[in-house]
């Protein structure tokens, strides 16, 4: 972890959903096994956006005090 943090990290928040790879790009199980980078996480299955949108028809998102630094400064210790 420490040496993937020296590297840099980008921050993804998002709401979507997605018909072309049925919602598996980000933490799910894309492309074939034996691909790199098959398994992203842990949600194989296959995502239906057409349920999310008719379970959830007025879904947002609101993102809001995100702060950025290094380690330990954006927070006040208990």
């Amino acid at each position: 972890m420490g040496e993937a943090l020296r590297r840099g990290m980008v921050l993804t928040m998002s709401i979507w959903d997605d018909y072309e790879n049925s919602m598996e790009w980000l933490d799910g199980c894309y492309g074939t096994k034996t691909s790199a980078g098959y398994n992203r996480g842990p949600c194989c299955g296959k995502g239906d956006p057409k349920k999310v949108e008719s379970d959830f028809p007025n879904s947002f998102v609101k993102f809001s005090n995100i702060k950025f630094g290094p380690i330990n400064t954006t927070f006040t210790p208990p």
